[in-house]
C-alpha cells in the first residue's frame, strides 16, 4: 500500500476519537486515547497536527484550534499560544489531548487541509480504489470529492490512470491477456501488444504494469499506466510461469551506478533514480551513487541528457558512454522524421 493510502486510514480515526474526547471536557493522556483507538500515541499525535495544527496560522477562519495538547513536550499548553508554544507548564505528567471546539466533528471536513493535503488524500483514495474496483462506497466519495474540487487541471488524468491500473488489475487476478496501445518511454512511438499482466504496483511515478509474456529482450517488462493510451482485456488466458517471484525480484533489481552532475542538476538524479546517496561535493558538483532500475543504460542516458554536458559517468566502465548513446539514439531519430 502507497505512504498516502496508509496516511489516510490513520486519518480515518479522528471521527472516533473526537467522539471519546467529547466525552471527557478534561482530557485524557494521549497514550490511553491512542490505545483505545488502537494506535500508536506518536501516530495518533502526529494525525492531529497534521490535520489541525500543522496550518493553524494561515487557518483565519479559526478563532480557535480544535484540540489541545497540554504537559510536557506539548506544543499547546493551558497559557501557551501558537507564537509562544512554551508559553505555560501545563500539568505534569504525561502528556493529555482534550477539544476545545463545542462541536468538534463538525470541524471534519476539506477546509483544514492544503492543497498538497488534498491531492495526497485524492491520490491515497484513486489507489485504494484501484485495489477495490468494486467498492461502491469509495468511487462515490472520489467522485464527489472530485466534484467539489473542480475546476481541477489532472483530475481527469488522474481518474483515467485509476480506470486503467483497475482493468490492469483485474486482468491480473482472472490471469487474462490484455491488448494495450502504448506510448514507449525509451523508444520513440507507439506499439500495440498483447501482454500478460502479472501484478499491478504503486511507485513513486505512478501505477506500473509488470507483464509477460517472456522474450529474447526480457522476462518481464514494466509498463507505466500513464502510457498505456488504449486497454482491452480479452477472453485469452495465460499461466504464471513458476519462477515468477524471482523475475519480478530480478525486474526491479537495481544497478549501483556512480556519477558526477552539478549542483543544480541533482533533481534528473532524483527523477530517473530509485535512489541516491552524496559521496563527495562541493560548491559546484556533487559526486552521487545511485541505483538505476533496467534498462538502465537508457535510463542512465535520459538522466545524463537532463542532467547538462557537464555530467558524467564515473563507475562502471560500461556505462560511461550512456549519455552519448542517448544523444545519438534522439538524434537519428530526429532526423529520421525531420521534413
Amino acid at each position: 500500500m502507497s505512504p498516502v493510502a496508509v496516511y489516510a486510514r490513520r486519518l480515518a480515526v479522528l471521527p472516533r476519537a473526537l467522539a471519546i474526547l467529547e466525552l471527557h471536557p478534561d482530557g485524557l493522556p494521549m497514550a490511553d486515547l491512542a490505545g483505545e483507538l488502537g494506535v500508536g500515541p506518536e501516530d495518533l499525535r502526529e494525525v492531529f497536527m497534521a490535520y489541525y495544527l500543522a496550518d493553524l496560522v494561515a487557518l483565519d477562519s479559526l478563532s480557535l484550534p480544535v484540540v489541545e495538547f497540554v504537559g510536557p513536550g506539548s506544543d499547546w499548553t493551558d497559557e501557551g499560544d501558537v507564537d509562544d508554544p512554551s508559553g505555560g507548564p501545563g500539568p505534569v505528567g504525561p502528556e493529555w489531548v482534550r477539544v476545545l471546539a463545542p462541536d468538534p466533528e463538525h470541524e471534519l471536513g476539506v477546509d483544514h487541509l492544503t492543497a498538497e493535503q488534498l491531492g495526497a488524500l485524492y491520490r491515497a483514495g484513486t489507489d485504494l480504489l484501484a485495489l477495490e474496483p468494486d467498492n461502491d462506497t469509495l468511487a462515490a466519495a472520489l467522485e464527489a470529492f472530485a466534484t467539489a474540487l473542480e475546476p481541477a487541471d489532472t483530475g481527469g488524468d488522474e481518474r483515467r490512470g485509476a480506470t486503467t491500473a483497475q482493468q490492469m488489475h483485474r486482468a491480473a487476478e482472472d490471469r487474462r491477456r490484455v491488448e494495450i496501445t502504448y506510448s514507449r518511454q525509451w523508444h520513440p512511438g507507439t506499439t500495440t501488444r498483447t501482454v500478460e499482466p502479472y501484478r499491478v504496483v504503486r511507485t513513486r511515478r505512478g501505477w506500473e504494469v509488470d507483464a509477460g509474456p517472456p522474450d529474447d529482450v526480457a522476462a518481464v517488462r514494466t509498463y507505466l499506466v500513464s502510457g498505456i493510451i488504449d486497454v482491452r482485456t480479452t477472453d485469452e488466458t495465460f499461466e504464471l510461469p513458476a519462477d515468477l517471484d524471482d523475475l519480478l525480484a530480478a525486474n526491479r533489481r537495481p544497478e549501483t551506478v556512480e556519477l558526477v552532475v552539478p549542483q543544480e542538476s541533482r533533481w534528473a538524479v532524483d527523477r530517473f533514480a530509485e535512489s541516491s546517496e552524496v559521496v563527495a561535493d562541493d560548491e559546484d558538483d556533487v559526486a552521487l551513487r545511485a541505483q538505476l532500475l533496467p534498462p538502465v543504460a537508457q535510463r542512465l542516458g535520459l538522466l545524463l541528457l537532463c542532467a547538462s554536458p557537464d555530467a558524467f559517468v564515473t563507475a562502471p566502465d560500461a556505462l560511461r558512454d550512456a549519455g552519448v548513446d542517448a544523444a545519438h539514439a534522439l538524434l537519428a531519430h530526429h532526423e529520421a522524421t525531420a521534413p
